[in-house]
């Protein structure tokens, strides 16, 4: 009797955990299992551009781990491009959601610090590890130190628009196509000196001493590149333009057009960010930057189905 009841009530906490989830995670799945995910829960958008979500606007919160084995298999560029957007879009949205949630700590402190001229002990803990993160550094002391780390971080811990983070990950990895992916999670080709991890690269210069980061996931891939984009010192005046377009729009819809120009001077490729513009407004992913994470569509019985 004693085994029965608790076999029942795991069971009554499984299920009930399974209606409470609101994202779907994948570590491994085919590309037909994905697109008859997508089809199953809605994720079609628009005849012939199918990772555009309109009118609506919303993207569902199902995030992968790992492209699909067999992605590169996908002999049809379009469908290849097209699958890749749409894998790519929820977690380019779900970076901004994790970095507006840090953002906000940020301004909790300084709207405590403005009212007060005081921050709590735990605040200022959390203020210098993020300072840490990021790259921000001061000599300054006390009330000054706060100010100017404030102000710096809230110049960094900013959202970076989707339609940037997916073109530049199509370039860098031939939509998805690519080695660095397959073996490695890559989708920004950053690169590690001085170290025997990571991948060798193949095609350049095989005997240079370098490694091409590699990842536990594609979701760690975009939070990195996210991170040096917000942190690192050659991206400062990409962080300047954005601010200064905060200024005059809803921070939540920073559409990534406007920054195409301040995007990344560091590659070989020439007219760079003409690419980056090109790959915007061919698949029109300005979209992207203006909608938001769906997480209605996760029910317990498509999780019981495809989770893995």
């Amino acid at each position: 009797m004693i085994q029965k009841f608790f076999a029942a009530l795991i069971s009554i906490c499984f299920f009930c955990s399974l209606a409470k989830a609101d994202e779907l995670w994948l570590k491994n799945i085919s590309t037909a299992k994905l697109n008859e995910l997508y089809q199953q829960i809605g994720y079609t958008g628009i005849t012939e551009k199918s990772w555009l979500m309109l009118p609506s606007k919303r993207y569902p919160a199902v995030f992968l781990k790992k492209f699909p084995a067999d992605f590169a298999k996908i002999e049809d560029s379009e469908q290849r491009n097209s699958l890749f957007i749409k894998i790519m879009a929820p977690l380019a949205l779900k970076l901004n959601q994790d970095i507006l949630k840090e953002r906000q700590l940020i301004l909790d402190i300084d709207r405590d610090f403005k009212q007060n001229q005081k921050i709590s002990s735990t605040q200022l803990k959390t203020l210098e590890e993020k300072a840490a993160k990021y790259d921000v550094f001061t000599r300054l002391k006390d009330h000054e130190r706060i100010d100017f780390l404030v102000s710096e971080l809230l110049k960094r811990i900013d959202i970076i628009s989707p339609s940037i983070m997916i073109s530049l990950a199509a370039i860098e990895t031939d939509f998805g196509s690519s080695r660095i992916v397959k073996e490695g999670n890559s989708l920004y080709k950053v690169l590690q000196w001085h170290t025997q991890s990571g991948l060798k690269p193949i095609g350049e210069d095989e005997n240079a001493d370098y490694r091409i980061k590699t990842y536990p996931d594609i979701y760690q891939a975009i939070k990195d590149f996210a991170l040096r984009i917000n942190s690192n010192i050659n991206f400062d005046f990409f962080r300047t333009a954005r601010a200064e377009i905060h200024s005059s729009t809803n921070p939540e819809q920073l559409i990534g057009k406007p920054l195409i120009a301040y995007a990344f001077t560091n590659s070989e490729l020439k007219n760079y960010a003409g690419i980056i513009e090109y790959i915007l407004s061919y698949y029109e992913l300005f979209i992207i930057d203006q909608s938001t994470l769906d997480t209605t569509v996760i029910t317990k019985q498509i999780i019981k189905k495809y989770a893995n």
